[in-house]
C-alpha cells in the first residue's frame, strides 16, 4: 500500500509544498478578514508543518502523465484539443477526469500514458475557459 502524498500551494513563499498529511485551519470568519487571507491548510512536510492555501490542496493519484509526471488531484490534463480535471468520486473511490465538472472517464494507469499536464486549477483556471 501506498503512503498517501499532498501537495499545497504557500502564499508565503511562494512556491508548493508536498507531504503526508494536512487538516484545515480553524481560522475564524473575523480572522481571515483582518488579515485578507483566505482558508488556510497546514501541511505536514518530511522537515516541518506549512501553512497552505486551502482551496490549492491535492492528492496524488498514484498516476503519472505521458512525461512521468506525478498527476494530483486538481491537475488540467490535456489529450488533443481536450482538456481535463483531475476529481475524486466519492461513491466509486476512485479518480476521474471531468469536463466543466462532469464525469467523463475513470483514471487507471493505461489511459494516463497520453495525457499531459498542462497546469492546475489554482493557477491556471484560465486553462479551463478553452475547455469544448
Amino acid at each position: 500500500m501506498r503512503k498517501p502524498k499532498f501537495r499545497g500551494f504557500s502564499k508565503e513563499t511562494s512556491s508548493w509544498h508536498y507531504g503526508h498529511g494536512w487538516f484545515e485551519i480553524d481560522y475564524t470568519e473575523e480572522y481571515l478578514l483582518e488579515k485578507g487571507i483566505e482558508k488556510q491548510a497546514m501541511l505536514y512536510t518530511e522537515g516541518y508543518p506549512i501553512e497552505c492555501e486551502l482551496k490549492s490542496m491535492g492528492e496524488y493519484t498514484g498516476l503519472k502523465d505521458k512525461h512521468g509526471t506525478e498527476i494530483f488531484e486538481g491537475d488540467i490534463l490535456a489529450i488533443n484539443n481536450t482538456r481535463y480535471v483531475v476529481g475524486y468520486r466519492e461513491y466509486s473511490g476512485g479518480w476521474q477526469l471531468e469536463i466543466k465538472n462532469e464525469y467523463c472517464a475513470e483514471m487507471v494507469q493505461g489511459n494516463c500514458e497520453l495525457l499531459e499536464i498542462i497546469g492546475n486549477i489554482y493557477e491556471n483556471p484560465e486553462l479551463l475557459e478553452a475547455t469544448a
